[in-house]
């Protein structure tokens, strides 16, 4: 048997995708309801998620400024501004090895493209990321930070950033839904990955080394090309070239894969 999808899987594959994209009142909804589900009878509702985000900026960034020397109000705009865009990153990756098996309900009743349950989650953590993002001018604001410009370029960089989160979400759910032990092990790698992203830390404090452990990192990439405007920097060029080769080598992967073995999720639930 081989594993080389056929003509007829990737235009089922692309039918999926396309019918997917269209239902866009489905995924908006189960977004929304999963947002509301998550706050519940709260008296604050959503912006417990702004609190909880706000709350652990404070706290880890008056440690690590006094840790590694920085001036806090240098530091905390820093940090508030590359926390939010991570939580984000890793959200979308956590939440993507349950993004079909958390459906299953959906999925076993009827034939609904694979893709909405994959914008339902790539949409609900848009929605977190904006509600987190409050925290940055609030925070500019105690520092006396000036907005600058630059923050527009911040626009492009969410952007790119979906556009990679789709195949990403698409492959880790597919093998996730496969293999049960992949969560914990996305899991595992997403600590390892936060203490390698410059979040916490800036690339030239590790010197010429910086340079390897940002340059290799994807999570990095994505990373920087959302929060390095949004504190008044805008990134090289080679960060952007570096983020769409990234998505390119996502788009390569995770689409015959999914075009091979789409059809196949269902029996794996």
């Amino acid at each position: 048997m081989t594993l080389l999808p056929s003509s007829r899987d990737w235009s089922l594959a692309a039918r999926d995708v396309r019918k997917g994209l269209l239902d866009w009142q489905v995924w908006g909804l189960l977004a929304l309801t999963d947002i509301r589900q998550r706050y519940t009878r709260s008296r604050i509702g959503q912006f417990w998620i702004t609190l909880s985000m706000a709350l652990f900026v404070g706290g880890i960034g008056v440690v690590y400024s006094a840790l590694f020397k920085q001036e806090m109000s240098s530091y905390l705009p820093f940090l508030a501004a590359n926390y939010v865009v991570w939580s984000t990153l890793q959200s979308i990756v956590a939440d993507a090895t349950t993004v079909f098996t958390s459906s299953s309900i959906y999925l076993r009743q009827e034939a609904m493209p694979r893709t909405t349950f994959v914008m339902r989650l790539i949409l609900r953590n848009l929605i977190t990321f904006a509600h987190n993002l409050v925290i940055v001018p609030f925070v500019f604001l105690i520092f006396a930070v000036t907005p600058s410009w630059t923050i527009l370029m911040a626009i492009p960089g969410v952007a790119l950033l979906v556009i990679a989160a789709f195949p990403t979400v698409m492959l880790i759910g597919a093998i996730s839904t496969r293999f049960r032990d992949m969560p914990l092990i996305i899991q595992n790698l997403l600590q390892v990955a936060f203490f390698l992203t410059p979040v916490m830390w800036r690339p030239e404090q590790l010197g010429p080394a910086g340079n390897y452990v940002v340059g290799l990192n994807p999570f990095a990439v994505y990373l920087r090309i959302v929060s390095e405007p949004l504190y008044g920097r805008i990134p090289g060029v080679w960060t952007y070239v570096a983020a769409i080769i990234c998505t390119l080598v996502l788009y390569a992967i995770a689409s015959p894969f999914m075009a091979r073995f789409r059809a196949r999720i269902v029996y794996w639930l």
